[in-house]
C-alpha cells in the first residue's frame, strides 16, 4: 500500500485523491485487507462498551443473585434449598424470578412478568395476556443451580461475551461489505471512463473498498448517538454517499498516474 498503508488511510479516504489512484494501481491484493482492518478499528469501540454494560450488569445483580435458593432438578421435579416459595427481586424492586417448589405448576392466574419455577414447570409470564412460555421439566432432567454457580457465569461474562461478539460482529460484517466492494467495483468501473483509462476489476475493487471507509467511520460515530435515523433514511443515505466517494474515486484514478 506504500504509505498509505497506515491508518491515515482512513481518514484520507474522506478527501485524498492521491489515496485513491494510489489504491487502484498500487494496493494489489491488498483491498479487503484494508477492508478487515478497517471493519476491526470500527468494531473496537462496540467491543469496548458491551464490556463496561456488562461489567456494570454484574456488578448491579450481585444482590439479586444473593437472594437465590440453591435449585436442585431430580428425575424432573424441582427443590429449593431451603424450601418454599423465593421471590428474587431487581436493584429496582420489582420481582425478576419466583421460586417455588411448593406447587407443580405455574399458576396460570399469574400476571408478575418473572420468571416462575415450580416442582415441575418453569415458565416466564409477562404482564401482558397470552405471552405466557412454559415448560415442563422432563423425567430424566437432573442439575443443581446454587447461587454461586450463577455469580461465576455472570461474572464471567465481561471478559468472554464482548470478544466472542467483536469476533462474530467482525466477520458477519466483513462478509457483507466484501459483497459490498463486489458490487461498487463494477459501478466504479462504469465510473472509470472507456478504455484505455477504464479500471480494470481488481482496480475497481481496491477503490470500492476505499470508497466505504466514509460511510463505515460514520456508521461507527452515529453508534454513539443518543438515536438515529431509521433504516429507510440510513441506507439510502449510505449508498448515496459511498456512490459519491466512488465517482471522485474513479474519476481521480483515471485522471493520471497515481502521485505518491
Amino acid at each position: 500500500m506504500h504509505h498509505f498503508a497506515r491508518l491515515r488511510a482512513i481518514w484520507m479516504a474522506f478527501y485524498s485523491r492521491d489515496l485513491y489512484r494510489s489504491a487502484a494501481s498500487q494496493w494489489a491484493g491488498r483491498g479487503l485487507l484494508y477492508l478487515l482492518l478497517l471493519l476491526a478499528i470500527a468494531w473496537l469501540p462496540s467491543a469496548i462498551r458491551w464490556h463496561a454494560g456488562l461489567t456494570a450488569f454484574a456488578e448491579q445483580s450481585a444482590g439479586t443473585v444473593k437472594q437465590l435458593p440453591t435449585v436442585t432438578i431430580e428425575q424432573g421435579v424441582m427443590h429449593a434449598t431451603p424450601p418454599g416459595r423465593h421471590e428474587v427481586r431487581g436493584s429496582d424492586g420489582a420481582i425478576v424470578a419466583i421460586i417455588d417448589d411448593g406447587i407443580d405448576a405455574v399458576p396460570n392466574d399469574m400476571t408478575s412478568g418473572a420468571l416462575v419455577v415450580t416442582r415441575r414447570e418453569a415458565g416466564v409470564v409477562p404482564a401482558r395476556a397470552g405471552e405466557r412460555r412454559v415448560w415442563q421439566f422432563t423425567p430424566g432432567m437432573n442439575m443443581t443451580v446454587t447461587p454461586a454457580r450463577v455469580s461465576s457465569i455472570i461474572r464471567s461474562l465481561p471478559p468472554i461475551l464482548p470478544i466472542v461478539g467483536y469476533a462474530l460482529c467482525l466477520a458477519v460484517s466483513f462478509a457483507f461489505r466484501t459483497v459490498q466492494v463486489l458490487v461498487y467495483a463494477a459501478i466504479a468501473q462504469a465510473m472509470g471512463g472507456r478504455a484505455p483509462a477504464r479500471l480494470d476489476y481488481p482496480a475497481a475493487m481496491r477503490l470500492a473498498a476505499v470508497a466505504v471507509t466514509p460511510v463505515i467511520v460514520l456508521r461507527t460515530l452515529a453508534w454513539f448517538a443518543p438515536s438515529e435515523p431509521s433504516w429507510y433514511v440510513r441506507w439510502p443515505l449510505a449508498i448515496a454517499i459511498t456512490l459519491a466517494y466512488l465517482w471522485f474515486g474513479a474519476r481521480s484514478a483515471a485522471a493520471r498516474e497515481a502521485v505518491v
